[in-house]
């Protein structure tokens, strides 16, 4: 597919791709995956660069490896979701509260309520904070593990990333499912620049081209999502029009995402202090993933396109009323005010923790 791009954005191709004398070297092709629901048991340790399999997530070539063109750095993307397992073959009350202590040090909550059922294979499960992460254990099927699952939310919640390492190595956990994700706020590398590269060999590694699936919003503003690669093959970018996802049609936010699982693979530990090392070596043309960013900006967009939204739903469902209350009736604002308004947050804006107050 040929897409047309304006002439501004031949200096975001160029960047992508590189220029001058040094190319961004392939990553490793794709490996089966199973969708990471069956659960190994736990790794004994983080592997170095000889393990087998490789680490397949870097962008370069097992002859000349070519690390990133900057300095590895948490703040050029951000961790959107962590499944990870570590060895619980015996479960005893003090290893229970031990954990949910080393829970609370790194993510700053812990071990709540029992769940009804099953999660994934394994027999017991509780809800892990208030953001729906779960942490669940036992089974004949899972080899002795347990299992910790931060959603998006959850993951926004997180205290200290860099306690969350340390606790995946004192854990000899194994990674099973990372997303690891960019905001480009301003939409410089959209999905028109993103299918010019997919067409310019920027996913291609080892003479593969991954697959491409594009979701179109046919102009209806409900934004579009490009999809790089496959969940089968456990490896799946997705660029997607975020701001017209949440509800803005004029936004020009769009997100990279990469969704990694870890059967055919080995998820190193670090990418969770360090997830914009891994994002911009996924594939060769992502060398321009070198923004930093902020959870707080991302949130606050987030929040003011939901509470604008949100405006624009009450005016055109409760309007009429409002004018009729004060034109017709002539109630005056602050009567309104009180007939109409009840304690609470939209749904919608409710799941945020940043209200729109700062611009971004």
């Amino acid at each position: 597919m040929n897409v047309t791009t304006p002439q501004s954005d031949n200096a975001s191709l160029e960047t992508a791709l590189g220029s001058g004398g040094q190319d961004c070297a392939p990553a490793q092709p794709d490996q089966p995956n199973g969708g990471g629901t069956e659960i190994a048991s736990a790794q004994v340790d983080e592997p170095d660069q000889a393990t087998t399999p490789r680490l397949v997530i870097r962008g370069e070539s097992p002859n000349h490896p070519l690390e990133h063109s900057h300095l590895p750095s948490d703040k050029l993307a951000f961790v959107d979701w962590l499944n990870f397992t570590f060895s619980f073959a015996h479960f005893t009350f003090e290893e229970f509260w031990l954990i949910d202590d080393s829970f609370l040090e790194a993510f700053g909550f812990g071990i709540g309520n029992k769940r009804p059922g099953k999660y994934l294979n394994y027999e017991e499960s509780y809800c892990l904070g208030s953001s729906g992460g779960i942490f669940a254990y036992g089974g004949d099927s899972v080899g002795g593990t347990a299992i910790v699952s931060l959603p998006g939310k959850a993951c926004m919640e997180v205290r200290d990333w860099n306690a969350v390492y340390q606790l995946l190595l004192s854990r000899k956990a194994r990674i099973t499912r990372v997303d690891l994700t960019h905001d480009d706020l301003e939409g410089v590398y959209n999905i028109p620049i993103a299918m010019q590269l997919y067409e310019m060999g920027g996913f291609t590694s080892y003479g593969r081209r991954p697959d491409r699936l594009l979701r179109d919003d046919f102009g209806s503003g409900k934004g579009k999502t490009l999809e790089i690669g496959s969940r089968n093959n456990g490896k799946l970018l997705r660029i997607y029009e975020k701001g017209k996802k949440e509800g803005d049609p004029t936004s020009p936010w769009v997100r990279w995402e990469l969704e990694l699982h870890n059967d055919a693979r080995i998820i190193p530990l670090d990418c969770v202090i360090h997830p914009g090392k891994y994002l911009a070596g996924s594939y060769p043309c992502m060398k321009w993933i070198n923004q930093e960013q902020s959870r707080i900006k991302t949130v606050t967009k987030q929040a003011k396109i939901r509470f604008a939204q949100q405006v624009r739903s009450c005016r055109n469902s409760y309007g009429p009323l409002i004018h009729l209350m004060h034109e017709g009736l002539g109630y005056d604002p602050l009567t309104i005010i009180e007939e109409l308004s009840r304690k609470g947050l939209p749904r919608r804006i409710s799941d945020l923790p940043t209200m729109p107050t700062e611009e971004s």
